[in-house]
């Protein structure tokens, strides 16, 4: 029978909010608060802390993450791929599609076990081979084709003919989603590399549970984090 395990990577350099990871988020260290949704699901087997940062990597321990020493700084740079961070885990492990199943999980207090569970429901009824993730509907506001770019003093449409073939109600417009990063279920070989796990979805589509995007917010600097800490 394959283990379930979930990996958090938390490195230390975190630039938008210094000591994003372990900063006080109502009164604990923000680790707390995924440690504890992801052990409340009672899905895992194993709850896997990947850092490069000592002072990270002992309050994980002390939470109650499983651990195996920091990992190389090469894997925490600015211009790091995190799925390379993966693939060290999952060989450091002994993890492979064959023993495990895996969730990539980030550190966000908003992440539930709920939603981890819900996750986890749809990537087993589907025999863990399509990817899952949580979504966000985008707003008509933000739509891909409204996208521009700036050149000179003016601002160049990037996708005209989707652009000129737009409807002008919003009441006309499909439904748009965006992928989050924060729950990602796949298999170790695609989780492994950031090109095939792209290629997949580009070829297949994903799995996805919609959230609630007034109640989640992603936290990157002091003002996320002071209205985080108003609605948590």
């Amino acid at each position: 029978m394959k283990q379930i395990v979930a990996l958090t990577c938390c490195r230390g350099n975190s630039k938008g909010l210094r000591d994003k990871n372990i900063t006080k988020f109502h009164g604990k260290p923000m680790l707390y608060w995924i440690f504890k949704e992801i052990y409340k699901t009672k899905i895992f087997s194993k709850i896997i802390l990947s850092t490069d940062s000592k002072k990270i990597f002992n309050i994980g321990k002390k939470i109650g993450f499983s651990t195996k020493g920091l990992r190389p700084k090469k894997l925490a740079l600015d211009n790091s791929n995190v799925f390379e961070t993966h693939k060290y885990e999952f060989k450091n492990w002994g993890i492979t599609d064959k023993n495990s199943i895996i969730c990539v999980i980030n550190n966000n207090p908003f992440i539930t076990s709920d939603l981890i569970k819900k996750t986890y429901l749809k990537f087993k009824r589907n025999k863990f081979k399509n990817i899952v993730h949580l979504s966000k509907e985008i707003s008509y506001d933000q739509i891909y084709y409204r996208q521009c770019e700036k050149k000179g003093n003016r601002l160049i449409h990037k996708f005209k003919d989707e652009l000129i073939k737009s409807k002008i109600n919003r009441n006309q417009i499909k439904k748009v989603y965006y992928n989050l990063g924060d729950i990602r279920w796949a298999s170790v070989d695609l989780l492994s590399s950031f090109k095939k796990y792209n290629l997949n979805i580009a070829r297949f589509g994903n799995l996805h549970l919609p959230i609630n995007k007034l109640n989640y917010i992603d936290i990157n600097n002091k003002k996320d984090l002071f209205l985080a800490e108003k609605i948590f």
